[in-house]
């Protein structure tokens, strides 16, 4: 990581000291099939320095055994850098990487959910972890947006 990324980190970390929580988990919708869903957010995501990790294709395997097409997916999204991050400023944190979204498909509207992130910010209240927390809350928010405008 260069000097300027770990700049650019510790100045968004400090700034997101002042944000109250959100309590409720980050949600957007836009109007677009799963397939090109899937490429928006690969996209968006290569923008923050993030990687599609793993996807569960729920609907996939479900459809497969004879059940209905939930429209239903699970994508796993992180970065090397904070997976380094928890490591050094709390290790429990490793626990919640990678970052998760669900994405269900209801006609021609894609939503994508992320986890609750008041829930981790009330297990980790303490500093640096609380502000990590933070950190990748606002960094998956700006990430959806982005989804949002492509």
């Amino acid at each position: 990581m260069t000097g300027y990324n770990i700049l650019k980190r510790i100045a968004l970390l400090s700034a997101l000291a002042a944000f109250p929580a959100l309590a409720e988990p980050i949600s957007v919708s836009k109007t677009v099939d799963m397939r090109q869903a899937m490429d928006d957010i690969a996209l968006a995501a290569a923008n923050h320095d993030l990687v599609l990790v793993k996807m569960q294709p729920i609907d996939t395997a479900l459809t497969k055994r004879g059940f209905e097409n939930p429209h239903l997916r699970i994508l796993f999204i992180g970065s090397e850098s904070a997976v380094r991050w928890a490591e050094e400023a709390e290790p429990r944190l490793l626990n919640l990487l990678p970052l998760r979204l669900t994405l269900i498909q209801r006609e021609e509207r894609i939503s994508v959910m992320s986890d609750d992130f008041d829930l981790w910010l009330k297990e980790f209240p303490d500093p640096p972890a609380h502000l990590m927390v933070k950190a990748w809350r606002a960094e998956l928010k700006a990430m959806l947006d982005d989804f949002v405008r492509q």
